[in-house]
């Protein structure tokens, strides 16, 4: 049986939750922006070890220090930063601090074993049309590198973002002053490693943060098992879009998290869809007749992820009436179905839940077996640091 073909019982969230769903850094900032003339922003640029938070990781202090958005890890650490940045307000200066953690210091508040370097700046008016831009493009999927300059007082002497589009019209020597090879071969490793570049220059040090565009999921499909999909993925920094024939399944007030909802035939869904190489597409539709409709469709873009919900049974007939209308094996490979990984999920919650597990796991590009993260703990070690 389809588990979208029960009907939806009625499910409302909580204001932390909500919160929780559509919280941007970014927009944020721009946010603050408009009542206040700077604020301060922290930024994980390095870790290695066992932290607390991984890096990128960003927190908004505001108002001379006294309020944060977002989080760096918490503990004292995080305590620490906020001090430091009220310091630092006033200055209009930018300083990395280092933090080594001791996991045997249970007192901080942080368990960890690690280090990592915290990037506290100021973030100004003059800024809100650099962080305009840089959302704009995170949020059309596209990725960027964001380059700022500091000199050895500790002061802004330039921020450009710098698109990584293979199509972008903008030179990089345009962006860049001074661009040299080992500096253009720099950005390319913060942009395809995802991690932040310190290159120390003869005019100060330059600071490339790479920022990854925002993965889009396509759900067709707006029933029960939808629902908890797209919730679950718009926590995890998924744009939704719902798909659906049926204007009381595909609507603002039903998906309130999802960026977009579409009443549309499916045998057109994809004429009016901007599917692109970092597009995900889940396929959970009523009935067995429009996922099949769909995923004869879909398996002819270039989307970075296809799922369909299914039995094993289901997936193989869908499979056989699409090789007869000349779907080929290569397509039909490129499919995740059934949809989700096998964590034995029975409702509807937990269907989502194995769904949105698989696309993170893809986005991560993990492609290991599965493992439980309790099989790197050995108990003899335990014993002897015990003892």
């Amino acid at each position: 049986m389809n588990p979208e073909s029960s009907s939806p019982p009625s499910s409302a969230l909580g204001g932390l939750r909500r919160a929780s769903i559509l919280f941007d850094i970014y927009q944020e900032i721009l946010s603050a922006l408009e009542h206040e003339d700077s604020i301060m922003l922290a930024t994980i640029i390095s870790t290695s070890g066992s932290t607390p938070a991984s890096a990128l990781s960003k927190m908004i202090i505001k108002n001379g220090g006294t309020v944060s958005v977002g989080t760096i890890g918490g503990g004292c650490m995080e305590g620490d930063v906020i001090l430091h940045a009220n310091r630092l307000y006033q200055t209009g200066k930018v300083e990395v601090m280092s933090f080594h953690l001791n996991e045997d210091d249970i007192e901080s508040g942080l368990i960890c074993g690690g280090s990592l370097d915290v990037l506290i700046e100021p973030v100004s008016k003059t800024h809100q049309s650099l962080y305009q831009e840089l959302k704009s493009l995170r949020d059309k999927g596209e990725d960027c590198v964001l380059a700022s300059l500091f000199s050895g007082e500790g002061k802004i002497e330039w921020k450009q973002l710098i698109p990584c589009s293979p199509c972008s019209a903008i030179p990089l020597t345009s962006r860049i002053p001074h661009l040299t090879k080992d500096l253009e071969e720099s950005i390319k490793k913060a942009h395809h490693r995802q991690e932040t570049q310190r290159v120390e220059l003869p005019f100060g040090e330059l600071i490339l943060e790479p920022i990854t565009g925002t993965s889009s999921l396509i759900i067709f499909g707006g029933g029960h098992v939808s629902k908890f999909v797209s919730q679950t993925a718009a926590m995890a920094g998924f744009r939704v879009t719902v798909v659906d024939d049926r204007e009381k399944y595909a609507n603002a007030n039903r998906f309130p998290e999802a960026v977009n909802t579409i009443v549309t035939d499916y045998n057109s869904a994809f004429e009016n869809l901007n599917v692109t190489q970092s597009t995900y597409i889940v396929i959970v539709t009523r009935g067995h007749k429009y996922d099949e409709i769909v995923l004869e469709q879909a398996v002819k873009t270039t989307a970075k992820y296809i799922g369909m919900i299914g039995s094993k049974r289901k997936v193989l007939t869908t499979y056989e009436h699409l090789r007869e209308r000349g779907v080929t094996d290569e397509m039909l490979n490129r499919v995740h179905a059934p949809i989700g990984l096998d964590i034995s999920a029975v409702t509807a919650e937990e269907i989502a839940i194995s769904i949105v597990a698989e696309l993170i796991r893809v986005r991560r590009g993990e492609n290991q077996p599965l493992q439980h993260k309790k099989e790197s703990i050995n108990l003899t070690d335990v014993t002897q640091r015990l003892f």
